[in-house]
């Protein structure tokens, strides 16, 4: 369901102001909106005080400072209560939800990873060096290079290395030692990916 910011922190205090100018023009005669009427006198009457406060804090007195500070707080509370009655009375209707002047929180889509097919494996530059790799991914988060040492089951414990790259490699194997290798992409949400197993016998 689509949703508004009510977040109001990443404002300097004159782009809060516009802000909430904005909101409050496009929603005084927005009929999409005709039950939050009463709310918006006090977002307005909380409106016009923070605009003369923040005025006066000009001259950097500590007192109206701290007054246009305070205004701000309270103008930032009627700001969310009136978001999400707008959401509310939206229901995830994004026109709706555009013309209320807020702004509409993007939405991330999920990206999903695919099977990274057959492993890679190849002479490292020295003796006992062994580079698995798949095909990098860009919704991958991670790669976990795994291998054992025996005919892999059900029950085999993986010796695994955790990357950030769809390539590894691996060092002091044994030359002449037959090992298994397989690779898991990592996504978002608990995903993952193995590909197949490799057999690899070490130089």
């Amino acid at each position: 369901m689509k949703k508004i910011r009510i977040s109001f922190s990443r404002f300097t205090d004159v782009n809060f102001r516009k802000n909430g100018e904005h909101v409050y023009d496009s929603l005084i005669n927005n009929t999409a909106f005709v039950t939050l009427a009463t709310l918006l006198v006090v977002v307005k009457t909380a409106l016009d005080k923070y605009t003369a406060d923040l005025a006066a804090a000009a001259t950097n007195d500590k007192n109206a400072v701290a007054q246009k500070n305070q205004s701000r707080f309270e103008l930032t509370a009627l700001l969310q209560q009136l978001g999400l009655a707008v959401m509310a009375e939206a229901n995830g209707n994004e026109a709706m939800l555009i013309s209320s002047g807020f702004t509409l929180v993007k939405t991330r889509e999920v990206r999903y990873i695919a099977n990274p097919g057959n492993v890679t494996v190849s002479q490292g530059i020295t003796s006992g060096q062994m580079i698995s790799m798949v095909k990098g991914q860009k919704a991958a988060t991670g790669y976990v290079h795994q291998m054992t040492t025996e005919l892999p089951d059900d029950n085999t414990a993986w010796i695994s290395k955790n990357s950030s790259s769809s390539k590894f490699a691996w060092e002091g194997l044994v030359p002449g030692k037959q090992y298994w290798v397989r690779v898991a992409v990592i996504g978002s949400r608990k995903q993952i990916a193995y590909s197949t197993v490799a057999v690899w016998f070490a130089q």
